[in-house]
């Protein structure tokens, strides 16, 4: 009998195959780690907000994939905690270019963030958290669809949206009332309350009236507006070469005393002055800024009263702060420009962001702190390898772009990473190259090992890197019950380390992947595109693709192999999927043409506790590629729209963690996956995850009769009553 799988929100409900099956059902969630929803995301950020605490709030995406959205940095505990459209939809699809990307964030006067992006905009709680997330755009406001350069939030609790029509949307300026949900537009039509019809919008700055009411300054690229709340009027302002005339109106140009700055004209042919306006509609003339050539403000800050922060232009990345009363050099954070945003906390750390993440100006030593996916987060899109720690780290390979890649780990909240720019919160990479191939764990010395690319095996103790041997590559690495480190490398290589020297082990073709046995002592099982072997060093067990059904030597090779207990593995290949013991020689093949397999190339990947094979059926022609599984009886599949990210799946590790398991893949171009499978197992009293004699003694204890009549967790058969029924469907499950 032939079975299949219904996929309903999100879990895999199992139409089984034989009667009474105590596993009947995939309940499964999902998690992801890549440089979109990990750190400082993605190392591109246009916007940035410190709130009064001095916790950060910093936009960030990765242009590649377009993914991100912000994150909060939790410095204390040199934490990053991430709100990305990875992990919360409701940010913005990936497959609109912008739609994650902040521009501007701006608290309101509850605490609530807006956030300009470049499709629409959010709002965002921190309070409440990611559940408060709303986002707004075409499908639920008439949000213009162009880019939102600016947020402004006025006195009367309106929240302005400076919006730069581009190709995917039109632009404007729109105002929303969160108190009444009503919109107002501005658009490319001229209004009779003044409105001039401008639709490439860059900022609105919100300046406070003394007896009440506001202004909001607005640049447009063909000039400059602005719009008075006590006459809901707007005044187009002169394009004139007369002195005083209104040049530039930077973003976060109001400060705390509601001193707005601008750039004025001094005279025909002359420099601009950089002055601000306070709310009774005088101006004062700072001293002006002390580096030559013309005053640019695309990164500014004001605040305090008459303080301001701003990048200098044609300066590169250099930072100064105006204190009042004079101009101070910050210091550069960095070479090159593309700085976008900047801003002081309540101890005097300036904090930048742009292209290449952001950086932090420490108050008390004046040093700058670079912080960047390449040292706060997951690097890879494309990791070839996972490896976990006994205390729980996780261990990757990674690369982040040509020249800066390595290795990384991480504990469940940091990441820490070895490469060479992680400007001190990491690990320097001394090795010739820009990635790793291979790592394991060693738990009997508590070390990493691993493989830089194309340059022998490496180890790493906490300290200080260790050499094994250097030009050599490696497919795959993995420590014996013996402590003996293992490799299959490119080309009929499979080698073990005993601590003093490498020994070779026979095996045909380029090498996929190896396993430790899960009983043989000192036991592997490796394969490569022609042969399979389970070997100590000295037992020897082979197989080559000449001894596979359906396979000649011309036709159909290996891919890889998973261990399962009792000498038992699964081999895949390009015709299938094969099931080997190696204690009776017994080959069983499983193809189209004799399961419910899909799929031609499979690529085993791991045995789980449940005694669930996972494998991969990508390169299959002429089916969705897929995540597989085979339980013995029924085949199962997860998809893109189960939430498997890729199908091309390079590695994939197992941890038992209570009432289930994590699968960790390493997807091909989607970084890692993490499945979390919910185990039900059947008698498991205590909820430790297996049957044993903690479920005996809890069943005997309640033998006889439900307490109170009640709900009983310890009937098992459900009639009521503890007693010998109950007993035997426990022992069934023992283990």
């Amino acid at each position: 009998m032939r079975s299949g799988i219904v996929a309903v929100a999100g879990t895999c409900v199992v139409l089984a195959a034989s009667a009474g099956s105590v596993h009947a059902g995939l309940d499964y969630t999902w998690t992801y780690y890549r440089p979109g929803n990990t750190g400082v995301m993605g190392d591109f950020s246009d916007a940035l907000w410190i709130d009064p605490t001095g916790q950060l709030y910093l936009g960030g995406y990765d242009p590649f994939f377009e993914e991100g959205g912000f994150s909060r940095f939790v410095e204390a505990e040199n934490r990053w905690e991430n709100f990305s459209n990875v992990d919360h939809p409701v940010i913005g699809s990936s497959e609109n270019t912008g739609a994650a990307r902040v521009s501007d964030i701006e608290p309101d006067a509850s605490g609530v963030l807006w956030m300009g992006t470049w499709r629409g905009a959010l709002s965002f709680d921190p309070a409440v958290g990611p559940d408060s997330l709303v986002r707004y755009d075409a499908s639920n406001s008439p949000m213009p669809g162009g880019r939102t350069m600016d947020v402004g939030i006025a006195p009367d609790g309106t929240v302005w949206f400076a919006c730069f029509g581009v190709s995917w949307g039109g632009g404007g300026l729109a105002r929303y009332q969160p108190a009444s949900g009503d919109w107002t537009i501005w658009g490319f039509d001229p209004e009779s309350d003044g409105w001039p019809g401008r639709t490439l919008c860059e900022t609105a700055v919100v300046q406070p009236k003394p007896g009440g009411g506001y202004l909001v300054w607005i640049e447009d690229t063909f000039g400059d507006v602005v719009y008075d709340s006590d006459t809901a009027a707007f005044t187009a302002l002169p394009s004139t070469d007369t002195p005083g005339a209104i040049k530039s109106i930077p973003a976060n140009s109001t400060d705390d005393a509601g001193n707005t700055w601008m750039l004025r004209l001094v005279a025909p042919g002359q420099l601009y002055s950089l002055e601000y306006r306070t709310p009774d509609g005088d101006w004062v003339v700072p001293p002006p800024p002390p580096f030559g050539g013309a005053i640019e403000l695309g990164t500014f800050r004001a605040f305090g009263d008459g303080e301001a922060l701003m990048i200098a232009g044609g300066t590169g990345s250099l930072a100064w702060h105006f204190d009042g009363r004079a101009w101070h050099d910050l210091g550069e954070w960095r070479s090159g420009g593309f700085t976008f945003a900047i801003d002081m906390d309540s101890a005097g750390n300036v904090w930048v962001s742009g292209n290449g993440g952001a950086g932090r100006r420490d108050a008390v030593t004046g040093q700058w702190q670079r912080y960047r996916i390449t040292n706060t987060g997951q690097i890879d899109n494309f990791l070839r390898d996972l490896a976990f720690a006994p205390n729980g780290d996780v261990w990757v390979t990674g690369n982040a772009a040509p020249g800066v890649g390595g290795i990384g780990v991480f504990d469940g909240q940091r990441w820490h990473n070895h490469n060479v720019l992680t400007y001190g919160l990491g690990e320097d990479w001394p090795f010739p190259t820009d990635n790793a191939d291979a790592i394991t764990y060693r738990a009997s010395s508590d070390v990493v090992a691993f493989n830089p690319m194309f340059n022998g095996l490496r180890e790493w103790d906490g300290d200080a890197y260790a050499t094994l041997e250097t030009g050599s590559s490696s497919e795959g690495l993995v420590e014996d019950s013996l402590g003996r480190l293992w490799t299959v490398g490119t080309y009929f290589s499979l080698r073990y380390h005993d601590g003093a020297e490498f020994t070779t082990v026979p095996i045909a073709g380029w090498g996929s992947n190896i396993m430790r046995d899960p009983e043989l002592p000192g036991g592997v099982w490796a394969c490569a595109n022609l042969e399979v072997v389970r070997t100590d060093g000295d037992y020897y067990f082979s197989r080559e693709t000449v001894d596979f059904p359906g396979m000649t030597p011309t036709s159909g090779v290996l891919t890889t192999v998973a261990a399962a207990p009792g000498g038992v593995a699964w081999v895949g290949s390009t015709k299938g999927l094969y099931r080997v013991d190696a204690n009776t020689g017994e080959l069983q093949w499983l193809n189209q043409d004799n399961s419910d397999i899909v799929g031609t190339q499979i690529t085993p990947l791991a045995v789980t506790p449940d005694g669930r094979l996972w494998f991969t059926n990508f390169n299959s022609n002429g089916i969705e590629w897929s995540l597989g599984w085979f339980d013995g009886e029924q085949f199962g599949y997860l998809t893109k729209a189960d939430g498997l990210p890729h199908a091309q799946i390079w590695d994939a590790e197992v941890r038992e963690i209570p009432g289930g398991y994590e699968l960790w893949l390493a997807c091909a171009s989607r970084g890692i996956a993490v499945l979390t499978v919910d185990v039900d197992v059947f008698g498991d009293l205590s909820g430790d995850g297996v049957v044993d004699g903690t479920d005996l003694g809890l069943l005997l204890g309640a033998w006889g009769a439900c307490p109170d009549g009640g709900p009983c967790p310890a009937d098992l058969d459900g009639d009521g009553a503890v007693g010998g029924a109950d007993l035997g469907l426990l022992l069934a499950n023992w283990g």
